[in-house]
């Protein structure tokens, strides 16, 4: 009967260990790397490029933090490719500072600040 209870008990622990491992959160994503910045062709914008800084098809998030940027510009996005790789025009000049993070699904990263140069 003792044999039966412990028998009983250890395998009890070994459900709710596999239980708990198989029921454990989604790690977060890492932030993106920093991009490289070059000039745009646009007036006010600058060109942000990231060669598999992020993770592969993850949606980039791009937040210009300037008030004196009108609100419907300050928000920018691109979708990185299976490489991890994405390009972005921004409203954007030298000093302002750039919140980049990235999402995939439900899982969102830290952003990573940046100061356009």
């Amino acid at each position: 009967m003792l044999r039966r209870l412990r028998r009983a008990a250890i395998v009890s622990s070994a459900l709710c260990v596999c239980a708990a491992s198989c029921a454990s959160p989604t790690l977060p994503l890492p932030p993106p790397e920093e991009p490289v910045f070059s000039p745009s062709t646009e007036a006010g914008h600058v060109h942000l490029h990231s060669s598999g800084g992020a993770e592969p098809n993850a949606i980039i998030v791009i937040v210009n933090e300037n008030t004196a940027v009108p609100l419907e510009q300050r928000v920018t996005g691109t979708e990185a490719d299976d490489t991890g790789t994405w390009d972005a025009e921004v409203v954007a000049t030298t000093g302002d500072v750039l919140d980049i993070s990235e999402e995939d699904g439900d899982v969102k990263s830290a952003p990573t600040q940046v100061m356009v140069p």
